[in-house]
C-alpha cells in the first residue's frame, strides 16, 4: 500500500492507496499529482466528516476518495476513473469528457 504523509493546517494527514487501487500501474509522478491534487483541498479535507466520500478532478481523471477520522485524518484514495471511462450524459450518445 502507497502512503503519503504531510501536514494541513499543523494537522498530520495520511494519504493512502486503496488495495484496489494500489496494484493498477501508476507511475510516481502519477501518485504524487494525486497526492498535491488531493491536498489542495487544505482545510476542507479537515472539515469532512468520518465517512465522507467525495471526487475531485485531476488531469488523470476523476479520484474517488473517502475520509477516516481518529486520532489522524486520513484520506483513502479509492479509485481514479482514467478519462477514457467518464462520460457525460447531457451530451452525444458515448461522448467522452476530456
Amino acid at each position: 500500500m502507497v502512503m503519503y504523509r504531510s501536514q494541513i493546517s499543523g494537522q498530520e494527514v495520511i494519504l493512502l492507496f486503496s488495495l484496489k487501487e494500489a496494484p493498477n500501474i501508476r507511475t510516481n509522478e502519477e501518485k504524487e499529482s494525486v497526492y498535491k491534487r488531493i491536498l489542495q483541498l487544505g482545510d476542507e479535507l479537515l472539515s469532512f466528516e468520518d465517512g465522507t466520500s467525495f471526487t475531485i478532478g485531476d488531469p488523470l481523471g476523476l479520484i474517488v476518495a473517502q475520509v477516516k477520522k481518529s486520532d489522524l485524518t486520513t484520506i483513502y484514495i479509492e479509485h481514479i476513473i482514467d478519462k477514457q471511462f467518464m462520460y457525460h450524459g447531457d451530451q452525444t450518445q458515448d461522448q467522452i469528457i476530456i
